[in-house]
Parts: structure tokens; sequence; C-alpha cells
């Protein structure tokens, strides 16, 4: 069987404009947290090659190691009209939430409890990259449509284009001794 590409997108919970849906702990590097309301949470298996990306930065490349699954329960907070889970919550205004889709400003959200399979990833041989391309150089290497335009969390690529793309670029030197000459991680070779 042969191995997947992925881009995988961490959101920090500081920067993130919508509110409806709370946001994963993921630890950079270690751990990716998701759940069965992600596209493509199924197609993510150990083995497969990933590209990390949080908000607009590429930082490094790992493999996917073992993926635990249990049973979760998540708050789901909408908009009492469109129901949307795009809304704001706003610090300095009131009503203190506005939708991101149909505008309008409500004092709560509607709430309801969703049962979800959660997932964690654990991240094998994580390493930065020194001069990393853009989100957008990666993106152009997605497997199928969508590419810049895409907001997916996971987006599979295709595996000659992002070979080509991070052929040239160098893992960072070891943060535990930066003197230490960087040698490409095993999984660099991009073999499977």
């Amino acid at each position: 069987m042969s191995k997947n590409y992925w881009l995988i997108f961490e959101k920090s919970d500081e920067t993130r404009v919508s509110k409806g849906i709370d946001g994963y702990q993921d630890q950079t590097g270690e751990y990716y947290h998701y759940d069965n309301y992600v596209p493509n949470h199924k197609n993510l298996v150990a083995g497969d090659f990933v590209v990390l990306r949080k908000e607009n930065e590429i930082l490094g490349v790992g493999n996917i190691g073992d993926i635990s699954e249990t049973g979760d329960t998540k708050i789901h907070r909408r908009c009492p009209d469109c129901h949307s889970t795009d809304i704001r919550e706003r610090i300095a205004k009131q009503p203190k939430w506005k939708c991101g889709k149909c505008a309008r400003e409500f004092s709560e959200p509607e709430e309801s409890i969703i049962e979800v399979r959660s997932y964690i990833a654990k991240i094998e041989g994580f390493t930065r990259l020194n001069a990393p391309p853009s989100v957008k150089e990666v993106k152009l290497c997605a497997a199928t449509g969508g590419g810049t335009s895409s907001q997916l969390s996971m987006i599979r690529l295709d595996s000659a284009k992002i070979r080509t793309l991070l052929e040239g670029i160098s893992p960072s030197p070891s943060s535990r001794d930066p003197l230490t000459k960087c040698r490409r991680p095993r999984f660099w070779s991009f073999s499977g």
C-alpha cells in the first residue's frame, strides 16, 4: 500500500475567528487532533507523510505514527437564524455575537451537543524546515481540486509535486544542538 502525502492545518485558538465549534488541543509537531466531522478524517493513516501548517506558515514535515480513536462530545454553537457555526464573538460591541454568514447579531448562540469520534495522530520524526515553502506553494501540490482556495484541515497532496517542491529545502538544525550539521531524516527520501 502506498503512502499518502498531506497538508495538515493546525489553528491556534487565539486567532480563530469563528467560535461556533471549539478548537483542538494540538501539540505542534507531536500530536494532531481531529474528529469525524473533518473531511478526509478516514483517509489519514499511520505511515503517511505530512506537511504541517500553522496559521499561514509551513512549519515542518513528519510521518503519522499511531492514531488513537475515542468517542467524545463537542459543543456546536450556531446562529439562531441561519444555523451556521461561522459565528464571531465580539469583545467591545453588543450584542456579543455576530454571524459570519448572514450577519445577524445576537446575544447568545444556539448550542447543541454533538457526539463525535475523536482522533489523535502521533507525528513521528517531525522536522522543522529552513526557508519553508509558502502555504500557497504547498496547496498548489494538492492532488485534487480546490488547491489554493481550499480551506480543508487535511488536503491530500500529489506525491510527485510535493517531492519536487521539498527537494531543495533543508531541515533546520536540531533545537537541542544548533551547531550540529543537519541531516535529512529517514522519511525525507519519500520512499513507500
